[in-house]
């Protein structure tokens, strides 16, 4: 499973951003790019600490569902509500300027890996604690995902 914090995959992941466009349209899910942007940026800032979100995990289920998406399973198109923290028109990250945003979202790619220095694990909103290796697989995953919603 390919994770942000190999350098082969995190430079080819900004580069995606990259050549992501303000007018790129989503062939799956309710968000624009700018949104789907900033959306990704929280969940970066999540997985770094710097976003609070609540613990809504159901112990079994969750445990499960971890294994299944460290296993490789794609997350479903549309199928998945994220966390309302992350949920833009709710407690997301509301758009500003697309550049500007873009470049947010690129800085956090690159800090990532050294956000994990002084902490074992963070806690996510489902899955519980994971170490920098599990998010670092998981943001891979997200991010993947939603710039695969607006660019194949």
């Amino acid at each position: 499973m390919k994770n942000i914090i190999d350098e082969r995959v995190k430079k080819i992941l900004i580069d995606r951003v990259l050549n992501i466009s303000i007018e790129d349209k989503a062939q799956w899910g309710k968000m624009n790019v700018h949104e789907m942007i900033c959306h990704c940026s929280d969940q970066l800032r999540m997985s770094m600490g710097l976003k609070e979100t609540e613990y809504v995990g159901k112990p079994v289920l969750s445990s499960i569902v971890k294994w299944l998406v460290f296993m490789g399973m794609p997350i479903p198109k549309g199928k998945v509500k994220t966390v309302k923290e992350l949920e833009q028109g709710v407690g997301g990250t509301k758009p500003a300027e697309f550049e500007k945003d873009r470049t947010v979202l690129i800085k956090l790619i690159n800090d990532f890996a050294g956000s994990f220095q002084n902490t074992p694990y963070r806690i996510h909103p489902v899955f519980g604690k994971l170490n920098c290796i599990q998010w670092g697989k998981l943001d891979y995953t997200h991010l993947n995902h939603h710039l695969t919603q607006f660019k194949r």
